[in-house]
């Protein structure tokens, strides 16, 4: 009984640091990336001395970085890489992806951190050029999602209309507010009057009393012997 809950135990120890050495080899696969690391090269890193010529550490070792979506594996070369989300390391991959979707779809910048470290330089500089839009973090001013933009739609403007447009002239708030109130504007704080619909009582009909009578029994109590035809009796 001890040894079957000794062997267990040695599975459970075994699976647990296998699992912790993929982490290690993930953070390895990053430092590396976009380049491949081979097999041998990976184990050799990773796993401890003793362990690099257990077959069946090797063995779960690989079975694990094969189902990990963040790994991918080269059979032809026998080596691994990391898979981040997106497969983009340069500003010129970033817009020609950008540019290639089928929808105006964002992209979250911790994910392009992941397969390339050095992404907010590049999104600052093609902010700055309009190739991206932008939309930043309030604390920190970071960026925090970007898009696809068009930068011959970045018309700039002369001085002169910049000043003409700076000096004309705009309503105070108190103007803004007594002009929206005219027009039964409210501000989006002050509470909602709530008319209720006045619903309108039907009237009783008063029921007034009928006297019936035997209207179709009138004719039974009439003379008619001077309509009866002359011989009979």
């Amino acid at each position: 009984m001890s040894s079957l809950y000794s062997s267990t135990n040695d599975r459970l120890v075994a699976g647990s640091d296998a699992r912790t050495n993929v982490i290690y080899a993930i953070d390895r696969l990053k430092e590396k990336f976009p380049s491949p690391i081979p097999s041998q090269e990976l184990i050799a890193y990773v796993l401890p001395h003793p362990k690099r010529h257990d077959e069946q550490a090797v063995k779960l070792f690989k079975t694990l970085l094969g189902v990990n979506p963040k790994i991918s594996f080269d059979p032809a070369s026998e080596s691994y890489r990391f898979k981040p989300e997106y497969d983009i390391s340069s500003a010129d991959e970033l817009l020609r992806y950008l540019q290639n979707q089928d929808s105006s779809k964002g992209i979250h910048v911790r994910d392009l951190k992941e397969g390339w470290p050095d992404v907010l330089e590049a999104i600052n500089t093609l902010d700055k050029e309009h190739k991206l839009l932008v939309t930043r973090n309030k604390k920190d001013s970071q960026p925090r999602m970007v898009w696809a933009n068009d930068p011959t739609l970045f018309v700039p403007l002369d001085q002169e209309f910049k000043e003409i447009f700076n000096q004309i002239p705009l309503p105070s708030i108190e103007d803004t507010i007594t002009a929206l109130t005219k027009m039964n504007y409210k501000t989006t704080g002050a509470p909602a009057s709530k008319e209720v619909a006045k619903v309108e009582k039907k009237k009783k009909k008063v029921r007034r009393g009928v006297k019936v009578t035997n209207v179709h029994m009138q004719g039974l109590f009439r003379d008619y012997s001077n309509q009866r035809p002359q011989g009979t009796k």
